[in-house]
């Protein structure tokens, strides 16, 4: 990337040379920090040059920084890795989130890593983060600023660039809730798989994430007691993790039984036996019959749209997956009449407002909702 045109102030200083009130300071293009000139413009101008001479040649190749200083070169690499062992196992991040933090780690190390840690400024870090759309700008500028937070906080860059670029408001997600009819036609479907049947029956029945529906074992469920236990995977690593023993209604029991039933050995509720037994696929899943989230949300889209269900919704984005089942559960609970902190409990989640966004928009909008009151003053 070329150097950045300097601001019409500095076009007639050196590189890496900024005014600073009355007099300047010098950026080290290695490694970011600043450092006071308090003399004169012509000293100033004169001090610049010689550091100029000396460090940019080593911005250009790092081999020649090592053999000069006998250190390492500040690489973005060096940051990343120690970011990575120092930082990420402190924070008691749930397996999902950390399984994707370590992708976008890989995806900096490959697309920045070789670069000083000094090149990354405002601009650079600005444009990088520019490829992405949306929501996903989003998440890796938050990750950005917590990468140079700790930079700043070891030493390794005086100020966090990433906190510099511009915060953009998360785009609304487009998707729409279920409704109790489309997931009946897709329920009654021949096209849908039984196995994917019983897993929306469950979804809805016990308002369980999908990274916990497709892990539950069959172990879990003692028919004689009428209960099934799970621990929700999402709140493991918080201080109060969420473990449940449900007492199955009527129609869990069923469904459950159904489960146990299913003739393929399999630890899991939820099984199914593969049309082909390939080795990479075998050796990424837990057992062979064992579903994986992303073939539950694939099979389900395909599902979906094979049936009709949600054709009206022209866009595909925007019709309803997997996720929106627990959602379309808890409102189904709520209007059969179920206290909100039965169903609140039930779904792990703290608040009860968590709760309620999830039950909202079920329902079309029938109007504003007037509050009868009482005007009886007397004069």
């Amino acid at each position: 990337m070329s150097p950045r045109r300097r601001g019409v102030g500095n076009r007639t200083l050196p590189a890496n040379l900024y005014p600073n009130g009355k007099y300047f300071q010098y950026r080290n293009p290695l490694t970011g920090k600043k450092t006071s000139i308090n003399k004169t413009l012509q000293e100033a101008i004169k001090l610049a040059n010689a550091a100029n001479a000396k460090l940019m040649p080593l911005v250009a190749d790092s081999r020649l920084f090592e053999l000069i200083t006998g250190e390492e070169a500040p690489k973005l690499l060096k940051l990343l890795d120690r970011f990575e062992t120092e930082w990420l196992p402190e924070r008691d991040l749930a397996p999902r989130t950390l399984a994707e933090v370590r992708i976008k780690l890989e995806r900096y190390r490959k697309d920045l890593g070789s670069k000083l840690i000094g090149q990354l400024d405002v601009l650079e870090l600005a444009e990088y983060l520019d490829q992405f759309s949306n929501n996903a700008y989003t998440k890796h500028r938050g990750l950005m600023i917590q990468i140079w937070t700790f930079a700043v906080a070891k030493g390794l860059a005086d100020r966090n660039v990433a906190e510099l670029t511009l915060r953009k408001k998360e785009a609304e997600k487009k998707r729409q809730r279920h409704t109790e009819a489309g997931v009946k036609r897709i329920l009654e479907a021949d096209t849908t798989p039984a196995w994917l049947k019983r897993a929306i029956r469950l979804a809805l029945l016990s308002l369980q994430r999908r990274e916990d529906l497709v892990r539950w074992e069959r172990s879990a469920v003692d028919m004689a007691a009428n209960t099934i236990r799970i621990s929700a995977s999402k709140t493991q690593n918080y201080d109060k993790p969420v473990h449940l023993e449900i007492d199955m209604g009527p129609d869990l029991r069923e469904l459950v039984q159904e489960c146990l039933s299913e003739p393929i050995l399999s630890p899991y509720l939820i099984c199914y036996k593969p049309k082909r037994r390939q080795r990479s696929q075998m050796e990424a899943k837990l057992h062979w019959s064992a579903v994986t989230e992303d073939y539950f949300s694939k099979a389900f889209r395909t599902a979906r749209d094979e049936c009709g269900a949600y054709d009206h919704i022209a866009e595909p984005a925007a019709r309803p997956t997997v996720h929106e089942l627990r959602a379309l559960g808890a409102w189904m609970y709520q209007k059969q009449g179920f206290e909100q902190e039965y169903i609140q409990a039930l779904m792990g989640h703290a608040t009860e407002e968590m709760t309620a966004y999830y039950q909202e928009g079920h329902e079309a909008k029938k109007g504003p909702a007037y509050l009868r009151v009482q005007a009886g003053l007397k004069l």
